[in-house]
């Protein structure tokens, strides 16, 4: 009997990585009808460590006593993102005093993707405030989308903004003094065995995404 099992996973992974799995799910576990909750990854590692969610997929990494992490996607970088007619879409890259005063679209708060552009820029010596942020928004492809419309600028997984590179809605360049990187991850509670369910869920993931 078909039964339903929720993974909690952030925006990236929820839109972007469990899309591939799908397949794999359908064919190796017939009897389980997955169901995605997507949130950011702040609220998404909150869940999995108060027992929300046995299994959760997230783009950042807690300090936590209480949550086992395990690497499935290495090193999606970052990148700027921005209209196809903005004067920085001819460049391949700019420098950091260019992204000062920019119109800026940023994710929200307890985003991963807003986390390691943070501490970027931070590392760096910029602000957030340094720049001219006209909106909040909170998923990956509302930002992109925004983008492509002409409001600013942003900063976005490259694996999220591969399609509206290449069919060109949006240009992409880097800013060589920024490192911008991360890694996804499984997160689990730790010392809590898993059911059946999750544990199933959890092989065919890693099995698909070696």
């Amino acid at each position: 009997m078909k039964h339903t099992f929720t993974l909690g996973a952030s925006t990236i992974p929820g839109e972007f990585i469990i899309p591939r799995l799908l397949s794999a799910m359908i064919g190796h576990l017939p009897e389980i009808e997955l169901k995605v909750e997507i949130s950011d990854s702040l609220k998404i590692f909150e869940g999995v460590r108060k027992g929300q969610y046995e299994i959760g997929i997230i783009g950042t990494r807690f300090d936590s006593t209480d949550v086992d992490f395990s690497v499935i996607v290495k090193d999606d970088r970052l990148v700027l993102i921005t209209p196809k007619n903005h004067p920085f879409a001819a460049k391949e890259a700019i420098a950091l005093g260019d992204l000062k005063g920019q119109n800026f679209i940023t994710r929200e708060k307890g985003s991963g993707t807003r986390a390691v552009y943070e501490k970027a820029f931070k590392d760096v010596g910029l602000a957030l405030s340094d720049l001219n942020t006209v909106a909040e928004v909170g998923t990956t492809e509302g930002v992109i989308q925004a983008v492509e419309g002409g409001a600013g600028v942003a900063i976005v997984s490259e694996l999220a903004a591969k399609e509206a590179i290449e069919l060109k809605k949006v240009r992409a360049l880097h800013i060589p003094v920024l490192r911008m990187i991360r890694d996804f991850s499984i997160i689990t509670r730790k010392g809590k065995p898993l059911s059946k369910d999750a544990s199933e869920v959890l092989a065919v993931i890693k099995t698909v995404m070696k």
